[in-house]
């Protein structure tokens, strides 16, 4: 074979092995939800290459073949032609056929794997757009090869107890998609509030009741006897415009009660108006009633409050339509809204927060993860580790975190400091 020749069939099994390795990567990295938009479009080379999607394996395997054995002829073909060039004849030297094989693998390496790689993963909708009729073509004719070669492979594998897979899975756990989501904020594809919405949209996925509710101890209530007076004046202390109306105590809600029904009556009518004329019926769910589940009905029903019973029949607390949406896009206020500190960064590593944060909240606003168990709030952990209600001053730690309680209410523990490893100190208030 003449050295022109030589490098002529050297080219083109190198063309050959350059379309072979961006076939594959570009199948691989095309964005199959994309190419479905747009097969559903009515483009017709996304549907080309949704078919080749569908029976992914088939192809893939098909341009591994077309790599094996362009690969072995270059290597057949290459190394006597290089090796002609460099000693002029055809009387070849250890050191010619040493560089030979090393000019026709470097070669090889950039020119028929790695720029076509990096090609097919720069633009895979436009590289496998490109190639796709031709894949297509060449999957038909070597089909008969290609499926033996899958037969024996798929053989090995069942041999092994691994089911085979035509194609790649295309839809992602929500773990997977809230790395994602994580991925494009580090890189800045997406802001920090897209990447806190998105976040919490998944992670509402799986909540219940539990999660969000008014626990009892906070529910603002008024009895059923209790006067229109009363009334407007528990809104103007609390900002709250709704309160659940019980009977004789809070485990025997009856209703709910919304100050704007005061309009119904004239003014000369509502002194000494019990709230119990004022209220409507008021459901009920138990706190284990996924949160998805409770916003649908919400909304198809028209509540803006729920009762929330325990497994015992009592009242467990309240859940409001804000509550529940509270968890998609974070806290929303009006004007109407006492304001309530939930994070306060005190400099140092340093953040005063609310007891009734929950843990996503406490690692999101400070960093500190905090082992799960059986509580859902930062406070519920606490009181877990202590095993009493605590005093103002004392101190927990997790791996290296300081954990101080700030303030205690009652029962219930109010504030928290949180002060990070970085942190020498722990100053107090």
């Amino acid at each position: 074979m003449s050295i022109w020749s030589g490098l002529f069939i050297a080219a083109l099994l190198l063309s050959l092995n350059a379309f072979f390795v961006a076939a594959e990567f570009s199948l691989v990295a095309v964005n199959r939800a994309s190419i479905e938009a747009e097969a559903e479009n009515g483009n017709s080379q996304a549907r080309r290459v949704r078919k080749l999607l569908q029976n992914l394996i088939v192809y893939l395997s098909g341009a591994q073949f077309g790599i094996t054995l362009s690969a072995l002829s270059l290597g057949f073909v290459a190394e006597p032609t290089v090796a002609k060039i460099l000693t002029g004849g055809d009387e070849h030297s250890g050191l010619s056929v040493f560089l030979a094989i090393a000019i026709a693998t470097a070669l090889h390496l950039v020119v028929g794997e790695q720029i076509p790689k990096y090609l097919a993963l720069a633009a895979p909708r436009k590289i496998t757009f490109l190639l796709s009729p031709i894949i297509q073509i060449y999957g038909k004719l070597f089909y008969p090869v290609v499926a033996f070669l899958n037969y024996c492979a798929n053989g090995v594998v069942n041999k092994l107890g691994i089911e085979p897979k035509s194609e790649l899975p295309a839809s992602h756990t929500l773990g997977e998609l809230e790395h994602l989501i994580e991925t494009s904020g580090d890189e800045g594809v997406l802001d920090s509030e897209e990447v806190n919405l998105l976040r919490r949209s998944i992670r509402f996925t799986g909540k219940t009741v539990a999660d969000v509710l008014v626990p009892r101890v906070e529910v603002c209530a008024m009895q059923k006897q209790d006067t229109v007076e009363k009334l407007v004046d528990l809104s103007v202390k609390t900002g709250f415009s709704r309160f659940p109306v019980f009977g004789i105590d809070l485990d025997d809600i009856q209703g709910v009660v919304h100050v704007k029904s005061l309009y119904k009556f004239p003014i000369q009518t509502r002194s000494g108006l019990s709230v119990e004329k004022l209220m409507t019926p008021v459901s009920t769910v138990p706190e284990t009633r996924d949160l998805d589940d409770v916003l649908n009905d919400m909304r198809q029903n028209r509540n803006q409050l729920l009762v929330v019973a325990d497994e015992h029949g009592g009242t467990a607390g309240i859940v409001s339509m804000e509550d529940v949406l509270e968890e998609i896009v974070g806290e929303i206020g009006d004007e109407y809204d006492q304001i309530e500190v939930r994070t306060r960064a005190e400099g140092l590593g340093s953040t005063i927060i609310s007891g009734r944060l929950n843990l996503y909240e406490v690692e999101e606003s400070t960093g500190l993860k905090v082992p799960e168990g059986p509580y859902e709030t930062i406070a519920g952990y606490v009181l877990f580790r202590l095993g009493h209600v605590p005093e103002p001053s004392e101190i927990i730690e997790v791996d290296s975190w300081k954990i101080e309680v700030v303030a205690v209410e009652g029962l219930r523990i109010a504030n928290l400091r949180i002060v990070s490893p970085s942190s020498s100190t722990t100053r107090s208030i």
